[in-house]
């Protein structure tokens, strides 16, 4: 039976009903009708997931306004019912909402599953951290059965046999040739003797027979000559068209090539993949830069392995993708800086990122998978849509927006798979086609 998050926060007693089951009917509405907005719009998928993972939330951020509404459409009276916004009941809500939600749309799920591993760490919710970690451990369990069915390697593929019928032969009349009897007697009697009814022979098989057999013996040959060509004529089968079978079968075997290389092509498809990132992680060459990542500052080199790794792997992807990330970013060479720390903070981060040459690519491809940040967002949106005040962003907003505070430390590998996770949460539920910036 599948779990409900709502009855968790209960338990837990990070929200109170007063043991009140008809409140708990409304919170079930509410979730479920959040929901079902949630599958018809997934790009709202890490908005709803990092605004449940902060219970420092802000009260006037628009999902916290989104849930109330979905609240009070079931509760009418919930204005009077608390001091303030339930903030706790509508983070609990949310949680329950994106958690259905996910059960049955596989984009949201990879989205949250992204979105929370990052939410969480960067949030203050330790009465919370086995709720949380009991739905990500659900979702993330379903995401990998699915990135496994499309990364595995079967040890046999297996090809149908070849789907051809012949065409059916075709029916024709048929009259067995006979000989005209006598025709063939009268040319003979002709033959035999000045008194034939047809060109007769004119010599006398008694008189001159040696004239005689010379004549016979051309008259009789040309008979017998004429009649076996008639029947020759008359036994020649009929032409036949074996252009449209043999155009039949040479489509068939096309077809059945052509499948067998299909299912050659998936089966292998999981294996190459591995084998590129073993040779990527090992080259530590950028296919977007193209330069070596050694070549590189560590933080530039964290954000370009993270677009360049997005832009190699599929939307369904492992989680174990994320740690092959970090480990990889591990390979680089770190400078610690004057006070042997080899951590930056968030802020100087987004700088870069929002107008260094260098992550220009990443910024076109965030603008085109989320919009501009309004309220809590990844930040993406951020990063894709630097058109705010670079400073306001940082000092004051940067934790309303991203939420991640300012100043905050990560290392190159927590940065590298902070933006990776972001970019396949934003790729899974982006709602438009993407074009990607053709590399020079």
């Amino acid at each position: 039976m599948q779990q409900e998050f709502l009855l968790k926060f209960l338990e837990a007693g990070t929200i109170d009903l007063k043991g009140d089951d008809t409140k708990l009917e409304k919170l079930r509405s509410t979730a479920k009708d959040l929901s079902t907005l949630l599958r018809r719009n997934p790009a709202k998928t890490a908005c709803f997931t990092m605004v449940a993972a902060d219970p420092q939330i802000a009260a006037t951020d628009p999902t916290v306004e989104e849930a109330m509404a979905a609240l009070r459409k079931q509760w009418e009276t919930v204005a009077n019912a608390f001091a303030s916004r339930p903030i706790g009941i509508l983070r609990a809500i949310l949680l329950d909402a994106i958690v259905q939600a996910a059960r049955s749309d596989d984009a949201i799920a990879v989205a949250f599953v992204n979105t929370a591993r990052n939410a969480v760490a960067h949030t203050e919710t330790l009465d919370e951290a086995e709720i949380w970690s009991e739905a990500v451990k659900e979702i993330e369990t379903k995401v990998d059965a699915r990135a496994e069915a499309e990364w595995a390697t079967p040890e046999m593929i297996t090809v149908d046999s070849l789907q051809y019928t012949p065409p059916a032969p075709v029916a024709t009349d048929y009259e067995a040739p006979t000989v005209d009897r006598d025709q063939l007697k009268a040319k003979i009697y002709s033959a035999a003797g000045p008194w034939g009814p047809s060109n007769p022979n004119q010599w006398s098989p008694a008189n001159q027979p040696q004239q005689w057999s010379q004549e016979f013996a051309n008259k009789m040959g040309i008979a017998i000559a004429e009649t076996l060509d008639g029947m020759a004529e008359e036994l020649a089968p009929p032409p036949i068209d074996l252009s449209s079978p043999l155009s039949m079968l040479a489509k068939a075997v096309t077809a059945h090539i052509e499948k067998a290389l299909v299912s050659f092509s998936g089966a292998t498809a999981g294996l190459q993949r591995r084998t590129n990132l073993l040779w990527w992680k090992e080259a530590l060459y950028s296919p977007s830069a193209h330069a070596s990542y050694l070549d590189l500052p560590a933080f530039e080199a964290a954000a370009l392995m993270a677009l360049d790794l997005h832009e190699q792997v599929p939307t369904y992807s492992p989680a174990s993708v994320s740690a092959f990330l970090r480990e990889a970013i591990r390979c680089l060479p770190v400078k610690e800086s004057h006070d042997g720390d080899d951590r930056r903070e968030v802020a100087d981060l987004m700088r870069d990122a929002r107008t260094a040459d260098f992550m220009l690519p990443l910024r076109v491809l965030a603008a085109q998978y989320v919009p501009a940040a309004v309220g809590r967002g990844p930040l993406l949106s951020l990063i894709g849509h630097p058109g705010q005040d670079l400073g306001a962003v940082e000092a004051n907003a940067l934790r309303v927006l991203g939420g991640v505070d300012a100043s905050t430390k990560m290392t190159p590998s927590e940065w590298g798979t902070y933006l990776f996770r972001e970019l396949q949460a934003a790729r899974a539920t982006c709602a438009g086609p993407i074009k990607r910036t053709k590399k020079k």
